[in-house]
């Protein structure tokens, strides 16, 4: 998962590991704790759904046991709503159940973990409500989001999308269909990851190793601008090849070409953004570490619940991918710089035209 998932868990850890020292003569608290990000081009959708627990024992410890941070799964039901943009209920399905999903290790009960989850195709025009509902009492909690829906990846029409050069970098645009803004598909925040893909082939016994490296492009989230897209072009052909080097250990006995992905020459570059939606980018503030002298914590969560005890985010994302060429067409001299360049002349880099996977467009018809 991308990093702005990765915020999630620190929620998680702080709302479902209870005090270690918690007050031993107050009443037990019925405290729901969920998180999911909705994704319009996701087939399935899976929601998190802990509950607080009293312990007089270490609250890490106790979290690793299931029926500990676990609804029995007959004691809630748990729904998934969508509404028009007139306010109307389209549908409201029961969500099953599933573990065939592992969790990682940590803190809490793993490999086996319980996860809610529906296989509804989404809509980016509605929104969608998550209602937890206690069966013995009848007492629900729920959250709403919008979805980000699609955008586009765009380019100035004069600019290369790298030019190693003049160490130009590219600048990249996110912005809705036609005249629609990023901001206009709920897109608040964005990161920007580049895949460079290359092949390696061992010089003795000929073996090849399709091999990728993926680099977080943004130090920080953007966000839309006043005209409500969103860009980026702080990331230079340098940066890369630095990057490459650090990562690409010197050997002699392989020789190294650029890749080709869905068979396009020279398009060994993946640009993906990743686009979250308002309620994410608050929670992402919230969740921050604080740079303050006074370290207090705040709690963000969108779920509604009557007595306050209710935390968690109900959020969306989306992403866009694009291919970018690495050549020397145009006058970019990127081959150059990375087959003989000061930077990654070292890693033994051929050009792509000797490549024995070399495909040349221009003898097909």
């Amino acid at each position: 998962m991308r990093s702005l998932l990765l915020l999630l868990l620190p929620a998680a850890i702080f709302f479902g590991s209870c005090n270690d020292k918690p007050d031993l003569t107050a009443d037990y608290k019925n405290i729901t704790i969920s998180y999911a990000i909705l994704n319009v081009q996701d087939p399935v959708h899976y929601f998190k759904i802990y509950k607080g627990y009293l312990t007089d024992e270490n609250a890490l410890v106790q979290a690793s046991d299931w029926d500990n941070i676990y609804y029995p799964m007959d004691s809630i039901e748990v729904r998934l709503e969508e509404y028009n943009y007139n306010g109307a209920m389209t549908f409201s399905d029961i969500l099953d159940t599933t573990t065939v999903i592992p969790k990682d290790e940590g803190y809490f009960a793993n490999p086996r973990q319980l996860l809610y989850y529906s296989t509804r195709q989404l809509d980016p025009e509605r929104k969608y409500r998550l209602v937890i509902k206690q069966v013995n009492t009848g007492k629900e909690i729920y959250a709403e989001t919008l979805l980000v829906g699609t955008c586009k990846m765009r380019q100035p029409i004069s600019q290369n999308p790298f030019n190693s050069k003049d160490d130009n970098g590219p600048k990249f645009l996110i912005t809705g269909e036609g005249s629609v803004s990023a901001k206009d598909m709920n897109a608040a925040i964005c990161d920007f990851y580049l895949t460079f893909h290359y092949l390696e082939i061992d010089n003795t016994t000929g073996e090849r190793s399709h091999k990728t490296l993926t680099r977080k492009m943004n130090s920080s989230y953007r966000t839309p601008k006043t005209d409500g897209d969103i860009d980026f072009d702080g990331f230079k052909p340098t940066t890369l090849l630095h990057f490459l080097a650090q990562h690409i250990q010197e050997n002699d006995n392989v020789t190294r070409y650029v890749d080709t992905v869905d068979g396009l020459p020279y398009f060994c570059m993946e640009i993906e953004a990743w686009m979250a939606n308002d309620h994410f980018r608050i929670y992402q503030q919230v969740a921050n570490p604080n740079t303050s002298i006074v370290q207090n914590r705040l709690e963000y969560t969108n779920f509604v619940s009557e007595d306050n005890d209710a935390y968690g985010i109900l959020a969306s994302r989306n992403s866009v991918r694009r291919l970018f060429k690495f050549d020397n067409t145009e006058g970019k001299n990127n081959e150059d710089s990375l087959v003989r360049g000061s930077i990654t002349g070292k890693l033994n880099f051929d050009f792509y035209r000797n490549s024995p996977e070399f495909v040349d467009l221009s003898s097909q018809k």
